[in-house]
């Protein structure tokens, strides 16, 4: 990629204390939960109370993750809005044919079928700012989010942009969680979360959402997290040809394998989802520490996007919590210059998704 593309501001709602971009500063939430949700912040501090009424819980995270992350970067106006998400608006989604049911196809209320679509988070965000510009929203399960960069990644490419919002989203709702859990792939039982890869029994993942958003600029400034130096989508069934594909990415960005200081991988606590990844990781990158993301947001298809809020955090020069190795804290910490961000879908398994970062 020619062009150099910085992080200037950052912010995440997750389930785990991160509101004011502390990393992990507060102590973890250890406690045993069947599905991760969100801490959720006070919203009448952001959002009029009037407003708030009737707006539904995925567009109050997205203009406050957005505010916040417009409020770190210090800017006020950006030129494209880019968000991903992989499941939309599920709890308009839900209320909107709960009450086709219950009132036999009448007098229906349309707000919540206006507000079930996927580009409704985008779409509010560009009122907030009364923003003219790109605005796009991507709906491609787990790669949503690395579509979103590609798409900004090309903007800057272009020199069509000084400075992108991207966000990814995505909700948990009680009656998605009772759906899901009727089948063998999600957690039922309630499991600390932080611990969920020191148990190599574990058959089915723990359900979870976040939303995390990040200003993108052509500019680097005293405050820039880290650099964006690309990010990539591919699907390939096969372990080599999975391998060739990783290490084709990093070389085209010359880099080398043992240039990379860390992973950031998309475990998720399932034995034998994790552990293949793990072996073609180690066989990849031999001299790479690896680490994980989803013991603090759970199993969701924008998951991702919380792991370059991580990265972003460490590049920036933040000390790394032990929390967030896998499996094992290595003996030496070194300076990480250098991160690569890799996420393997969850149910299709075929899908990966890939982010490249360094310190500015």
């Amino acid at each position: 990629m020619n062009s150099k593309i910085y992080i200037n501001g950052i912010h995440s709602i997750a389930p785990q204390p991160c509101f004011e971009n502390g990393f992990f500063d507060e102590e973890l939430d250890t406690s045993a939960r069947s599905f991760l949700q969100i801490i959720a912040p006070r919203y009448l501090d952001y959002i009029p109370g009037k407003k708030l009424r009737r707006m539904p819980k995925l567009i109050r995270l997205g203009l406050i993750g957005a505010q916040k992350a417009l409020e770190d970067a210090k800017i006020h106006q950006i030129d494209s809005i880019i968000i991903g998400t992989g499941n939309g608006n599920i709890s308009d989604t839900q209320k909107f044919i709960n009450a086709i049911l219950d009132n036999d196809e009448k007098m229906l209320v349309p707000t919540s079928f206006v507000q079930s679509t996927n580009n409704i988070v985008a779409g509010s965000i560009a009122l907030m700012l009364q923003s003219k510009g790109y605005n796009m929203t991507y709906t491609h399960h787990s790669t949503s989010f690395e579509m979103s960069l590609l798409d900004a990644i090309m903007q800057f490419e272009e020199n069509e942009v000084d400075q992108v919002l991207v966000g990814a989203i995505d909700e948990m709702t009680e009656e998605n969680v009772k759906l899901k859990t009727q089948g063998d792939l999600w957690l039922k039982e309630p499991i600390n979360p932080i611990g969920i890869f020191n148990n190599t029994n574990n058959k089915a993942a723990l359900l979870g959402e976040s939303s995390s958003f990040f200003v993108l600029s052509n500019q680097a400034n005293d405050k820039s997290y880290a650099q964006l130096v690309d990010a990539d989508l591919f699907y390939h069934a096969t372990a080599s040809n999975v391998e060739k594909t990783i290490s084709k990415f990093i070389r085209k960005n010359n880099i080398h394998a043992n240039d990379i200081d860390l992973i950031l991988a998309g475990f998720n606590g399932v034995e034998t989802y994790d552990f293949p990844q793990r072996q073609l990781l180690k066989k990849i990158f031999p001299d790479s520490n690896i680490a994980a993301f989803k013991q603090f947001v759970g199993e969701h298809p924008t998951a991702s996007a919380f792991g370059m809020w991580m990265a972003a955090q460490i590049l920036s020069g933040k000390p790394i919590p032990k929390e967030v190795y896998y499996k094992e804290t290595p003996k030496n910490s070194n300076t990480i210059k250098t991160i690569l961000i890799i996420q393997k879908a969850y149910l299709s398994e075929e899908d990966y998704g890939m982010i490249l970062m360094r310190s500015v």
